[in-house]
């Protein structure tokens, strides 16, 4: 039988009998349509996080107090086993600047105050910095000056903080408050400068409001003055794993038995991205259940057609047919039904994923490999579903099979 009689054979028996080509493929374009929809949100979301992440500054290495995974070899640092956590100080400032391949480092405290300005209240943050080692923030001021390092009881606030906390806006030369979130304690400065919109710095991302460290051991008013992170940059972003280890390794020699954790932010990105690609795919073997339930129903609906054509499968076979151009007969039906279903999925599965991108505002994206995916999934699940009963068809006897009714 040449190949272009199957093909017709198994255009007409669609065409034949409708209702039975369309609930066979039900299954399947359901299961098309979960994989292509799945696989199209959660490429949004990886592609959405990599472009957001992107923006960030990635040739920082930030080092904390505590217990945690630095970036030693085997991914371990031995003086993470003490449980006393490091205190972080000026000298440790001065040995990282001198490390080689450090181009600037930030020294960073953090504390949450109440916020008065003209007689309203909130919560804001409060960073305590070093002016003198902030020139990317002196970049971003959009009116007024940044602080220096003679400033006292002067602050500059984020773009946040001057639009949208109070009904009047906080500009420069204003005077603004700040209470102790647990005490009565307070401190009156005055805004010297307002920085751009959205130009917080990453390493100190959810500051709103910041001051000098003179000033926040003043507010704080503790009996010894620690750095809560001390932020360096790389000059070279393609070095910062490297340069994290070197940073490590010298801060060991001081903080023996204390804890600290050195971490490069681009670990923390790529980390990030591991656990958005097990989600995509885990999301695919969700949506590959369905295929699998369709191609069982496919199966049954095979094994119920070969039933009902016995006697026309004998007749074939007497006019000579053989077992071969049977087998492959009932499964190029079973992978005809499969690809036809399956493109009918991916246009749903599509038209799915935008639907649920826009009610949902999460991005999607629509990939060749997500229909690659999709299409090769449901042509080869109908396919496979069809080898048992294409088999079955194959052995009939011709003889048995033309006495059938």
């Amino acid at each position: 039988m040449r190949p272009g009689d199957m093909l017709e054979y198994v255009l007409l028996s669609f065409k034949a009998d409708r209702r039975r080509a369309f609930m066979s493929s039900l299954g399947i374009i359901i299961g098309v349509i979960s994989i292509v929809a799945l696989l199209s949100v959660s490429q949004g979301l990886y592609g959405g996080v990599n472009e957001r992440f992107g923006d960030l500054d990635m040739d920082l290495v930030t080092v904390r107090p505590g217990s945690g995974m630095g970036m030693g070899p085997d991914d371990r640092r031995p003086a993470a086993a003490a449980e006393e956590p490091a205190e972080f100080d000026d000298r440790d400032v001065k040995i990282i600047e001198n490390v080689l391949g450090v181009e600037a480092v930030y020294p960073l405290k953090t504390s949450r105050a109440l916020l008065s300005f003209r007689g309203q209240n909130t919560s804001a943050s409060v960073v305590g910095i070093s002016p003198e080692n902030h020139d990317d923030l002196k970049e971003v001021i959009a009116r007024g000056r940044f602080l220096t390092g003679s400033d006292y009881k002067a602050a500059v606030v984020n773009s946040d903080v001057a639009l949208e906390y109070f009904r009047m806006e906080i500009s420069p030369g204003n005077q603004i408050r700040l209470y102790q979130t647990d005490e009565d304690r307070y401190m009156d400065f005055k805004v010297v400068g307002v920085l751009e919109e959205d130009e917080d710095p990453t390493y100190a991302s959810n500051g709103g409001i910041y001051i000098t460290h003179k000033a926040m051991e003043e507010f704080l008013d503790v009996d010894e003055y620690h750095f809560d992170s001390i932020t360096a940059r790389a000059e070279d972003a393609s070095q910062v794993e490297s340069l994290a280890e070197v940073i490590e390794k010298d801060l060991s020699r001081i903080h023996r038995d204390e804890a600290y954790s050195v971490e490069a932010l681009t670990t923390r990105f790529e980390s990030m991205l591991e656990v958005l690609n097990m989600i995509k795919y885990a999301l695919a073997g969700i949506g590959s259940i369905s295929l699998i339930v369709g191609a069982i129903g496919i199966s049954n609906v095979m094994m119920l057609t070969v039933k009902e054509r016995t006697h026309e499968i004998g007749v074939m076979k007497a006019i000579g047919a053989t077992t071969w151009d049977v087998r492959a007969l009932y499964l190029l039906d079973a992978g005809m039904l499969g690809l036809a279903s399956s493109l009918v999925g991916i246009v749903l599965g599509t038209l799915v994923a935008d639907f649920v991108g826009s009610v949902a505002n999460i991005p999607q994206e629509v990939t060749l490999q997500s229909v690659a995916f999709g299409l090769a999934f449901g042509v080869l699940i109908t396919t496979v579903a069809g080898i048992y009963p294409a088999n079955k068809a194959a052995m009939l006897d011709p003889i048995e099979a033309l006495r059938a009714e």
